[in-house]
């Protein structure tokens, strides 16, 4: 068996290769599969789960030919007053700003990831969950960005109290 705990405010990484189980194993985690064994995540209602854990996927699409300020800015919906500041210190984060006019859907995999994860620190800045897995958001980076985003993991790491658990297969990460 496995038993994994995270602290409040702490970052833990989960290494290992493809294939190895990593993502199945967090999927069943969080309740998106079955599973034997508990997990206090599982347990939860669904609404619950939902308040009480952010999920980053290794691979996801972006469906809106929307631009990237505008995809960023929907991570700041319940905040609206703030919601410039916000977007410009997550877009600054992770060196985007210069695409902030460009449809999300025109971006490279490396872009796109960067503009969820800008989506991800815009919504943290003010409204942070509990805990937030992100698995292999760093494959599509290269290593220019992968030092930016662990910078950003850091970054949130202090200022939230948030559990974070990142899936890769990265070393560096």
């Amino acid at each position: 068996g496995i038993d994994l705990r995270v602290g409040a405010g702490e970052l833990v990484g989960l290494l290992g290769p493809n294939g190895a189980g990593k993502t199945t194993l967090l999927r069943a985690a969080l309740g998106l599969l079955p599973a034997t064994g508990h997990s206090s995540l599982a347990a939860l209602p669904p609404r619950d789960r939902a308040r009480a854990a952010a999920f980053m996927p290794q691979s996801r699409d972006i469906a809106w030919p929307m631009t990237v300020e505008a995809l960023v800015s929907l991570g700041r919906i319940a905040h609206p007053g703030s919601a410039g500041a916000a977007v410009d210190r997550a877009l600054e984060a992770l060196s985007i700003g210069a695409l902030r006019h460009r449809p999300a859907t025109a971006l490279s995999g490396g872009e796109q990831t960067l503009t969820a994860l800008a989506l991800i620190f815009a919504v943290f800045l003010a409204n942070p969950a509990p805990i937030c897995v992100l698995d292999e958001v760093d494959a599509p980076l290269d290593d220019a960005n992968v030092t930016r985003f662990c910078d950003l993991m850091d970054e949130m790491t202090r200022r939230t109290r948030t559990r974070f658990l990142v899936i890769t297969h990265h070393a560096v990460t």
